[in-house]
């Protein structure tokens, strides 16, 4: 029978009600509408590379989900990977996700202080096998050219219909450190660029500062102004006075400029005194710009840090924030320059 591949978001290990993964109740119902279908459903995704992945399974109760619908549970990680080379990117897509039939995305509708959007097109990008996740951070620093890098993932294994969790999603400086929000809605579409710019229309997110939507939206060629909502309005769904990343802003300065202003514009991590030196982030740095200190805290090497948020989202006590430059702090404000 037809094999179908669920990819939840799994970032790493947070419990249901933190709002940082895929609810599994989610899940469960797309698994049985799919094995209601005759198909076989699979359930995997490949968190962060410094988290065990055994944690990650229970935590977010994806575990005793697939034991209870009897359904595989599938590393990534583990599972073997294919290269793929395109347009000069180099990077590799996990086995069991290139062997399904069909591949159904299930994300979770979150911020996120790097892409400012994490949904449909951004939650593909966990195909690829742990820490090569945060290795290509290295190799594609810079918003726009991460941007660039997502786009060919997405492309690479196009789902054939995306699923989003929103019923409550993450505001502020997601992926794992925002607030939880209760949006009430889940929404669906075949077409994950439609899907992601009708959710910052929701969100009142400006697409141009998403870096993989103003990129897909230029190859489209205006093809995304007419897009069919069916179901609830989207004023119906939108939540009053949803908290955007701090680092949207900045993302909305042209190339151009951020060329000429480059050393004026970093946004770096800050350890809080909530560290507890667990090393997660050590372990999850693409550039070993961090290390433990004297004081059996994380210790940030400014010179070394490409900026990838790494750190952020793998900290288990949220005890590392993304803090902007003066520069960028004096734009956040909204005064004119």
């Amino acid at each position: 029978g037809i094999r179908v591949f669920i990819k939840p978001n799994l970032l790493t290990d947070r419990t249901p009600a933190e709002a940082v993964t895929t609810h599994p109740e989610v899940v469960r119902a797309i698994i049985r509408v799919v094995k209601d279908a005759g198909a076989t459903p699979l359930v995997g995704d490949s968190p962060s590379s410094a988290t065990k992945i055994s944690r990650v399974w229970e935590k977010t109760g994806m575990q005793s989900l697939c034991e209870e619908e009897n359904v595989e549970l599938i590393n990534l990680e583990k599972a073997g990977s294919k290269k793929f080379e395109k347009n000069g990117m180099s990077f590799s897509i996990s086995q069991p996700i290139l062997d399904a039939d069909l591949i159904i995305n299930a994300p979770k509708l979150k911020s996120h202080v790097l892409t400012i959007l994490t949904a449909a097109i951004k939650n593909m990008y966990g195909c690829i096998p742990g820490y090569q996740k945060a290795i290509l951070h290295k190799d594609f620093p810079s918003p726009s050219e991460f941007g660039k890098l997502m786009s060919e993932v997405f492309n690479t294994v196009p789902p054939a219909i995306n699923i989003i969790d929103a019923i409550t999603g993450m505001e502020g400086d997601g992926p794992a450190a925002g607030k939880p929000r209760d949006l009430g809605f889940l929404a669906a579409s075949d077409d994950a660029l439609a899907l992601d710019l009708t959710l910052c229309q929701i969100l009142n997110i400006d697409t141009r500062a998403v870096p993989y939507l103003k990129l897909m939206m230029k190859k489209e060629a205006g093809n995304t102004s007419n897009i069919d909502i069916v179901g609830a309005k989207i004023e119906d769904v939108s939540p009053t006075n949803f908290i955007v990343p701090s680092t949207m802003r900045g993302r909305l300065i042209p190339g151009w400029l951020v060329k000429i202003l480059g050393p004026y514009l970093w946004i770096r991590p800050e350890i809080q005194n909530e560290c507890t030196g667990c090393r997660r982030c050590i372990e999850a740095c693409p550039v070993t710009a961090l290390s433990l200190g004297d004081q059996n805290k994380a210790v940030l090497a400014r010179n070394l840090c490409i900026e990838c948020c790494c750190c952020h989202e793998t900290c288990p006590q949220n005890a590392i924030s993304m803090q902007q430059s003066p520069f960028l702090s004096f734009l956040r404000k909204g005064k004119k320059l």
